[in-house]
């Protein structure tokens, strides 16, 4: 975001990994809050995808679904 000309007041990812048999990861969720001033929800969301698209762990664990959720705080 901060390339894009948005400098983020705060932000806090929690994940929830599931495991299967194995055990195997199987989904990871990501919740995400952000504050981020002058910054629109579908402009976060575009963001965050980007972000979780190019994200190095997201890419070596390319097999589990990963889901996010992004949400703009004010």
């Amino acid at each position: 975001m901060t390339g894009a000309g948005f400098t983020p007041t705060r932000i806090a990812t929690t994940a929830t990994v599931h495991l299967g048999d194995g055990p195997t990861i199987t989904l990871i969720e990501l919740e995400t809050q952000a504050e981020v001033p002058n910054l629109t929800a579908a402009a976060l969301q575009e963001h965050a995808e980007a972000a979780k698209k190019n994200c190095p762990v997201s890419k070596a664990l390319a097999g589990p679904e990963i889901r996010m959720r992004a949400h703009l705080m004010k």
